[in-house]
């Protein structure tokens, strides 16, 4: 009765977390949807352009942005030991860490932004793409400072700032493209351009509104995390963890723990966007059926990554706290409900497939396409869900070291073959299209699923001494 009753306590828990968490990750794929529709409105040209660049950026920023996953659960550890101190040398680290990322990445945009002829563009395609990447370049070191106080807060389970923060920054979005894509207000019209400097400033806005909610936080107000001098090794002395030095082995320790998960999302992210190019011989109505159906999917999948992130906080706060009992029940109730949800989520898509598909376009042979594409997207849904959760307990657990591996063998040992083989060939089946690709992913993620499941079992098989050593290594 009390493993049932504790299990009701988690579940609020992560009702009680992970909403807010679920509506401020949709509110970045509203800022994406926004900026779709609003350079469309502007000219199919600068649609392109963002598009195209959009699927340069996303796997790239993500790679920086997913070497920073490591700060929930090393600061939920830090809050669950009563470690406040702890916490805010974390923060300092991320953001050095932030420091180090923004310049290798900007340098990186910045030439690429140079060759985007090198993708097969055209000469004025590839100008506007060059020029969206440039311009949204500056505010990658804002988005990822706004990660990093946003990991902060969350280590100490307090969610709903970043989600007010994240829809403040999609109103803010909306009139910033209206005058810098259309020239409004006396300035002349960008385009595509005006779009990446619009998401800048947007970026930007997030980070100091989230700086000034920390600043003038009362709880935190006794551990003054920012506005201190950051001063090098050498510099001044640092004796003790109140000052912000750059902490080397922490930086690293961050980073082994991050980049594995980082290097997940590049995969993944890589592999859609691959995924596209290699549907593009089939035609428009294949091409615009399967960008419909990741569409849905993407925001589909908001659920089951707020209940990974959910899942890593309170892991992490119970394994600091010293509850490793605590933590296993957490990630079994975390397993239970992403089924919960992603059953939920499969009937749902099924019921109202057609009317999904109505909203985004009219063409019949696109909406039939994409209709029967959902079908598979809600079985994905499944194998996701688990997959996405059991990410999220790992990371609580800082046993990441294989994740980068296994999304390796998942989206591009099989996902990419089987899908190119049953999309576009009649190897084994008759060429199946689109459906191709989805079918391969639900095997790929399939494979995931159970790889994280097993070493989720793994490290529940472990004794107490076990866990808190690997935790702290």
């Amino acid at each position: 009765m009390f493993r049932v009753l504790l299990s009701r306590l988690e579940a609020r828990y992560f009702y009680s977390l992970g909403l807010p968490i679920f509506v401020a990750q949709l509110s970045q794929v509203g800022m994406n949807f926004v900026d779709t529709v609003m350079t469309g409105r502007a000219s199919a040209e600068d649609m392109a352009a963002v598009a195209v660049a959009g699927s340069i950026w996303a796997p790239v920023s993500l790679l920086g942005l997913g070497c920073l996953f490591a700060l929930p659960p090393l600061t939920a550890q830090c809050a669950g030991a009563g470690d406040r101190a702890g916490a805010v040398h974390i923060l300092r680290q991320g953001l050095w860490l932030t420091f180090f990322l923004s310049l290798v990445l900007m340098a990186l945009f910045y030439a690429l932004s140079l060759h985007m002829d090198m993708f097969g563009l055209e000469p004025h395609l590839a100008h506007l793409a060059g020029g969206y990447l440039r311009a949204i370049l500056w505010g990658l070191p804002g988005f990822m400072l706004f990660v990093n106080l946003r990991s902060f807060l969350e280590g100490f389970s307090r969610t709903r700032p970043a989600m007010i923060i994240g829809l403040l920054g999609l109103a803010f979005n909306v009139p910033c493209n209206y005058v810098l894509i259309y020239g409004k207000l006396g300035l002349p019209a960008l385009g595509a351009v005006g779009c990446g400097v619009a998401t800048s400033l947007c970026y930007w806005f997030m980070a100091l509104a989230m700086f000034y909610y920390v600043r003038r936080d009362p709880s935190y107000r006794d551990l003054h995390p920012l506005f201190l001098p950051l001063m090098l090794p050498g510099s001044s002395p640092c004796k003790n963890r109140s000052m912000p030095c750059l902490d080397v082995p922490l930086v690293l320790r961050i980073l082994r723990i991050g980049f594995p998960g980082a290097l997940a999302l590049f995969f993944e992210v890589s592999l859609f966007a691959l995924t596209a190019l290699l549907l593009a011989p089939l035609g428009t109505v294949a091409v615009a059926g399967h960008q419909i159906a990741m569409n849905l999917g993407t925001v589909m999948f908001m659920f089951p990554l707020a209940l990974g992130m959910t899942a890593t906080i309170r892991v992490g706060h119970s394994l600091g706290a010293r509850k490793v009992m605590q933590a296993r029940l957490t990630a079994r109730t975390a397993l239970s409900l992403s089924v919960c949800f992603a059953l939920a989520i499969a009937a749902v898509t099924i019921a109202f497939r057609h009317q999904w598909v109505g909203l985004y376009n009219d063409d019949t042979q696109v909406t039939a396409l994409a209709a029967h594409l959902l079908l598979y997207m809600a079985c994905y849904q499944v194998v996701d869900g688990f997959q996405t959760v059991g990410l999220g307990v790992l990371r609580g657990y800082n046993d990441t070291r294989i994740i980068g591996l296994i999304c390796f063998v998942t989206y591009w040992v099989i996902g990419l073959p089987v899908g190119y083989v049953l999309a576009r060939t009649d190897w084994i089946v008759p060429a199946m299209g689109p459906a191709g690709f989805w079918l391969a992913y639900i095997l790929a993620l399939g494979f995931g699923a159970v790889c994280y499941l097993s070493r989720i079992r793994f490290l529940h098989s472990l004794d107490s001494a076990e866990i808190e050593r690997r935790v702290r290594r």
